[in-house]
């Protein structure tokens, strides 16, 4: 079977090769070869076919140490350049964390990320030298945001392709070897065997249907004594339940089940975690998740009720942020 330059790209990427003696490395290498698959499909192209026009550079200015992840400098680029770049930014969106500027073009995302980083930053270990997962990295957002305590390996997984695409656009501007990407999902890193020092779970635990087997694999590729911060949608009270949605919560059918903060930190006692802390518990406002020019969907004011902002479109109690600390027994 003849493939395309992509579905060969994906499979050049050989960060794996200095740890093939800690992962299971012959069923990744059978997994990616499936998973390239889906770079094939025509669906693909609207985000292929612009991004992959846009030219790779070296030598630019960049800043992942502040609030927006900035790549180059407005002027750097010609004319024709910035139509290009601009034609692959629009391309992938909508976009969801940030904010990004390319070369001056400012990316205002759903999520105003940085205020999340800033949370979860005086309650990460030192980052230097320690293999990271980001796992639902999305557009590598908190993976850049890392890069300037020195990790030694980051790799993002995300299963949606349109994320792959956000990364090789990253790449045409920032080539560096600790960072990677592959379109893997939770259930996949049962392939990295108490590999992991840090692991980023955040804004997914609630999408999970057996949350409780998730937190056992993320457990299970972790280093014994490795950190895991954790980031879920909740409900407010102080005893531990969940409220499992009829159908939909928010406007959407992937919301399995809501927590409590006390009702995650038993899941996560009883999974292979200890010293668990909650660090931050509060109710979700519009000035963090909401609509922009890039991402023009609904976003959480149009999921809240709007004659009582304190429950849901659908009458549940509107969601909570739940922030958490936890260390690999």
């Amino acid at each position: 079977m003849k493939h395309t330059n992509i579905f060969r790209e994906y499979l050049k990427d050989h960060y794996y090769e200095p740890y093939t003696s800690e992962i299971k490395t012959d069923e990744l290498k059978i997994l990616r070869k499936e998973l390239a698959g889906k770079l094939e499909k025509s669906s693909v192209k609207v985000w292929e076919e612009p991004v992959e026009d846009v030219e790779l550079r070296s030598g630019d200015g960049f800043d992942f140490s502040s609030d927006t992840v900035r790549f180059g400098q407005e002027g750097d680029l010609s004319s024709e350049e910035q139509e290009k770049l601009s034609l692959a930014l629009k391309s992938l969106m909508p976009w969801r964390k940030g904010p990004f500027n390319y070369y001056g073009r400012e990316v205002d995302a759903e999520w105003r990320s940085h205020l999340k980083w800033d949370r979860v930053a005086p309650w990460l270990p030192d980052l230097k030298n320690k293999k990271i997962c980001d796992i639902g990295c999305n557009n590598e957002y908190y993976m850049y945001r890392m890069l300037p305590q020195d990790p030694w390996f980051v790799l993002g997984i995300d299963p949606m392709t349109r994320y792959y695409y956000h990364h090789r656009l990253n790449k045409k501007f920032h080539r560096d070897d600790r960072l990677n990407f592959d379109l893997l999902g939770v259930d996949d890193l049962n392939l990295f065997p108490r590999f992991f020092d840090v692991v980023f779970f955040m804004g997914i635990i609630y999408h999970r249907r057996n949350p409780l087997q998730t937190l056992e694999t993320l457990a299970g590729a972790m280093k014994p004594g490795g950190t895991l911060i954790l980031e879920s949608s909740g409900i407010p009270g102080d005893d531990p339940y969940c409220l499992f949605p009829e159908g939909r919560y928010m406007q959407a059918s992937g919301y399995w089940f809501l927590p409590t903060a006390s009702a995650l930190v038993n899941m996560l006692n009883r999974s292979g975690f200890h010293k668990v802390e909650v660090f931050e518990n509060f109710k979700l406002e519009t000035h963090e998740q909401r609509q922009t020019d890039w991402a023009v969907f609904y976003s959480l004011e149009q999921f809240l009720d709007p004659n009582d902002p304190s429950k849901t479109t659908e009458g549940y109690p509107a969601p909570t942020r739940i922030y958490i600390r936890a260390v690999k027994k």
